[in-house]
């Protein structure tokens, strides 16, 4: 029972941390994008 806990202690923020990485990344990669079209067209 208690190497079940810990293993769930390991998993679970892993659980929610990759998902919120990969969010992270492609959110970083849009806003990226978008600057850079805005600056082709001058309106930054």
């Amino acid at each position: 029972m208690m190497g079940f806990n810990i293993l769930g202690m390991i998993l679970i923020p892993l659980y929610f941390a990759i998902p919120a990485i990969i969010l992270y990344f492609v959110v970083k990669l849009a806003v990226k994008n978008a600057i850079r079209e805005l600056k082709e067209d001058k309106t930054l």
